[in-house]
């Protein structure tokens, strides 16, 4: 299927795609489309299926399917719809990470380099407790309660959180939970640029870090004073990060 779509810039330049994390949306990622475009790339942000307006262009009796291989294919069909033919970089937040490395083997001639952030480089087992128990009952008071909450002064990815589809989160969950990172990325041919938060109990520094050690050709930068979301914990300092990756030859 067509995912939908933020784009900004001029499609004759570089291009940068933006791929959000599980219980997000594109819109996340407006402030750097904005900034990047203006520095002179193509930038595009896509709503994976079951999230953000995506979830608005399925139909009801059509089944929706989550696992990795579904977002790969989606995010291909959408860059062959926009005649996107590459080579592009990737840059990610936490589960858009998986869709990203799978889309880098893949395809090598398509994806030049990757900027992972906040990946999961392995799901640690009190993680995979929490989120396992968060999915259930927790999650299902909050949606039935929606209104309440979407009046509460919630950053943008939280709010994108809690309207994301309880059923859509556990299919996710359950193709993820067992994934490992160490696997997959150090056989990568891309030039890779890994970011972590101090304080991210869901995708732990010093993993991501030890998943630095083992790939050749990576650059590993820890932002102080983040937790899961460092373009809203420390949005300047991440902005000109990210601008310096793309930069980088």
């Amino acid at each position: 299927m067509i995912l939908h779509y933020y784009e900004r810039g001029e499609r004759k330049n570089h291009t940068v795609l933006f791929i959000h994390g599980s219980a997000s949306d594109a819109s996340v990622w407006l402030n750097e489309l904005n900034f990047i475009a203006s520095r002179g790339f193509h930038c595009l942000a896509f709503d994976l299926r079951g999230h953000g307006d995506t979830q608005n262009l399925i139909q009801p009796s059509e089944k929706v399917r989550l696992d990795i291989d579904t977002h790969v294919h989606d995010t291909i069909e959408t860059l062959k719809h926009l005649n996107i033919t590459g080579p592009i970089t990737i840059v990610t937040h936490s589960f858009g990470g998986l869709v990203a490395i799978y889309l880098a083997e893949r395809y090598p001639d398509l994806v030049s380099r990757l900027v992972l952030i906040c990946l999961p480089a392995k799901l640690i087992l009190p993680i995979k407790f929490f989120l396992g128990a968060l999915l259930g009952k927790p999650l299902y008071f909050i949606q039935a309660h929606l209104d309440f909450f979407k009046k509460t002064p919630l950053r943008p990815r939280y709010k994108s959180s809690i309207t994301t589809d309880a059923q859509v989160l556990r299919e996710i969950f359950k193709h993820v939970k067992s994934w490992n990172s160490f696997r997959k990325v150090p056989r990568l041919k891309q030039k890779i640029f890994f970011a972590a938060g101090r304080f991210d109990f869901v995708s732990p520094a010093h993993l991501i870090y030890a998943l630095h050690e083992k790939t050749k050709d990576s650059n590993f930068e820890l932002f102080k004073w983040s937790s899961h979301a460092l373009m809203e914990d420390e949005p300047v300092k991440f902005q000109e990060w990210l601008y310096f990756c793309l930069s980088q030859r």
